[in-house]
């Protein structure tokens, strides 16, 4: 299906079959918290997180003060100390069933991404790697965006990197944490890069379990008409809920090169 719906440009109904792959795999909704996917953690048990504040009135981690919604948010407040989550649960929870949901949180995937653009450009003589600029809070300003040729292909190069790593990874540690599953199944990602303003997609890759740190390419064509364009990269899990991310690529499209059209169609029929 995924495939399909790469074929024929559909943004929404490729990122929808990514969160039904998610639904399956966990045996939950969409629409519900992803907290509920914690083992022992049901409805009525959601109050525990929604009325927590930090006693020191801020967060260790991003100045983020609650309430917990889902499982960034938790991750997040924790930053990896089982007592933060043991204070938590701990009206509710027997000591057995925290250490259980604590093992599941422990081991949910973290990923920090950084991306970069590779490519032909104008005013370079070889193929270059370019970073994306940070996006300022004016985005008037030209440095928030990155220069590209119309019309001409690109690399969006990914990288993946694992912060949780607490404790030892054994290979079975591979393995997503699905109960509700009938089959034991390996962690992946899905990378989806789209137009939102048009529900276009642009591209998708699948990548495996990250271990510690892994490189994915995207390759992606700029639009023919010149100017400023928003594209976004959704990194959803194919076996988690809650846990996906998207990004902003900003990117000012000048006209076209032939100089960079023809150095980049040597490149591929390398």
């Amino acid at each position: 299906m995924l495939d399909f719906a790469a074929n024929e440009g559909w943004l929404v109904t490729a990122i929808s079959i990514c969160n039904l792959v998610q639904m399956i795999v966990q045996g939950r909704w969409l629409h519900d918290s992803s907290l509920l996917t914690l083992p022992h953690v049901e409805h009525q048990d959601l109050h525990l997180f929604r009325k927590w504040t930090n006693r020191k009135g801020r967060s260790s981690v991003g100045g983020f003060n609650g309430p917990i919604e889902g499982l960034p948010e938790l991750i997040a407040v924790c930053n990896g100390k089982e007592s933060v989550f043991a204070a938590i649960v701990s009206q509710e929870f027997q000591s057995s069933h925290i250490a259980q949901a604590w093992s599941f949180l422990s081991h949910l995937p973290v990923l920090e991404v950084e991306m970069s653009v590779k490519g032909w450009w104008e005013d370079s003589q070889e193929q270059t790697e370019r970073p994306l600029p940070v996006a300022g809070p004016n985005l008037r300003e030209e440095s928030s965006w990155l220069d590209v040729h119309a019309d001409q292909e690109y690399v969006l190069q990914v990288s993946l990197r694992r912060i949780n790593l607490g404790q030892q990874r054994r290979k079975q540690d591979s393995k997503a944490q699905a109960p509700r599953f009938p089959k034991v199944k390996d962690e992946g990602w899905f990378l989806v890069l789209g137009e939102v303003d048009h529900r276009e997609l642009l591209a998708v890759k699948r990548t495996g379990y990250v271990r510690n740190h892994t490189a994915v390419s995207v390759a992606f064509y700029t639009p023919e008409k010149t100017g400023k364009c928003i594209y976004t990269l959704y990194l959803m899990s194919d076996s988690y809920l809650g846990l996906d991310q998207q990004y902003e690529i900003h990117l000012n499209v000048k006209p076209a090169s032939i100089a960079a059209q023809v150095n980049t169609e040597v490149s591929l029929s390398d």
